[in-house]
């Protein structure tokens, strides 16, 4: 089949690498988000997408939104198909109109739960066991079409929302052909999506701040779920200071159950905070304007007690 493919981020390249190596389908256009500015020095870098896609010398559409002048575009393509992950925009019925089969996407979660942009993450601040990767026919709503193929998958106990992604992307990779294939052949059948609805927007800075009045598991899954990006944060001597790593410990002793709410201790070797209800135990930090570190190196710079903002 010919397709469009429509994607941004790494994991979604991990998808396009994957169609354009197994040559059974044609790619005839690309769809990305424009170049947006990275990092301290705000340099203008191309999406990840984009970068790959070039590289290949495939047909590049950098784009944050369809307008009529690209749906015009497309539609010289005579594509078969178009193919969306983690683009980051809803496409309009005109341009769902332009491929004979219209369009699919490809979600990591088990619809209709945690629609929206950050499926993975929310499912791990909620601190969800089981998640998977919906492929389902594109509508105008957000997450709303009729499911194609759903496959579960567990959520380990030691899952960020980097090592999620992952395992989810190759979940979605092994679902594809046999996907593709039903719809080329004219029997894939949509199913309506069953079940309540959740939401999972996009999260913003603020929503990775660190309430160390929350139970240790509650404040564990916050940074499960934002590692990588935004990352959790709480505030020490009025700066930013990141938790990368961290786990609900079962510890106890006197020294710790003495300590205030969000006040760090050295004990036995161990970086621990107390929270509203247990311990955390810190495993990797980054102090302001620092690379990150081992949590028991850093505490033991500080003499083995802080307490964060």
């Amino acid at each position: 089949m010919k397709l469009i493919f429509a994607g941004t981020t790494t994991n979604a390249v991990d998808v396009l690498r994957y169609l354009v190596e197994q040559e059974r389908h044609e790619i005839c256009a690309v769809v990305t988000r424009e170049d947006a500015p990275v990092g301290r020095k705000q340099i203008l870098t191309a999406s990840a997408v984009a970068e790959y896609a070039q590289g290949k010398g495939l047909r590049v559409i950098k784009a944050n939104r369809i307008t009529s002048e690209i749906d015009a575009e497309l539609a010289t393509m005579g594509a078969d198909l178009g193919l969306v992950i983690a683009y980051g925009a809803l496409l309009r019925a005109r341009t769902l109109s332009i491929a004979k089969h219209g369009w699919i996407n490809i979600h990591y979660s088990l619809l209709p739960k945690w629609r929206g942009a950050a499926p993975v993450q929310r499912a791990l601040m909620a601190g969800e066991r089981e998640t998977g990767v919906s492929i389902f026919q594109l509508d105008e709503g957000m997450d709303t079409g009729g499911l194609l193929m759903q496959v579960p998958t567990a959520i380990e106990t030691d899952d960020n929302s980097q090592t999620l992604l992952d395992r989810l992307t190759r979940v979605a990779i092994s679902m594809l052909d046999e996907t593709l294939s039903l719809i080329d052949s004219g029997l894939a059948t949509p199913h309506t999506q069953e079940g309540e609805p959740s939401h999972a927007a996009k999260l913003a800075r603020v929503d990775a701040r660190i309430d160390w009045s929350l139970s240790a598991r509650q404040v564990e899954n916050l940074v499960r779920g934002a590692f990588s990006e935004p990352v959790a944060w709480t505030e020490l001597d009025g700066e930013s200071f990141r938790v990368l790593g961290a786990r609900a410990s079962e510890f106890q002793s006197q020294e710790l159950a003495d300590a205030s709410v969000g006040q760090a201790k050295l004990v036995e070797g161990k970086a621990l905070v107390k929270t509203g209800a247990g311990f955390l135990q810190l495993l990797e930090v980054q102090p302001a304007s620092k690379n990150a570190m081992p949590a028991v190196d850093w505490l033991r710079g500080k003499n083995g007690t802080v307490i964060f903002d």
